[in-house]
């Protein structure tokens, strides 16, 4: 494991909410950060707020690249790739 780095938990699909043998203060130890969000915790005020700030700063926000769900594999090897930058998205096209 590299030395600092930021680890943001985002989404849990698997039904499951905490990682068994987990100690994040013995396994994190070399000066790591972790987060995590929750999209119930957001308000209309917070999302306005952060589209006014996208408005006022002229932020682009585009999707990086957007892979459909039998690419997945691909999109985890551009994720790992010097080449990625920003945000994918994942489209299941069901």
């Amino acid at each position: 494991m590299d030395h600092y780095g930021i680890i943001c938990s985002t989404g849990l699909l698997g039904g499951q909410w905490y990682l068994e043998d987990f100690d994040p203060t013995f396994d994190l130890k070399k000066n790591i950060y972790l987060t995590t969000f929750y999209s119930g915790n957001v308000s209309s005020e917070q999302w306005q707020s952060l589209f006014d700030y996208i408005d006022c700063y002229q932020v682009d926000v585009r999707q990086e690249k957007i892979f459909s769900l039998d690419q997945i594999r691909a999109a985890h090897d551009y994720l790992d790739s010097p080449q990625a930058l920003g945000k994918i998205i994942v489209l299941n096209d069901d």
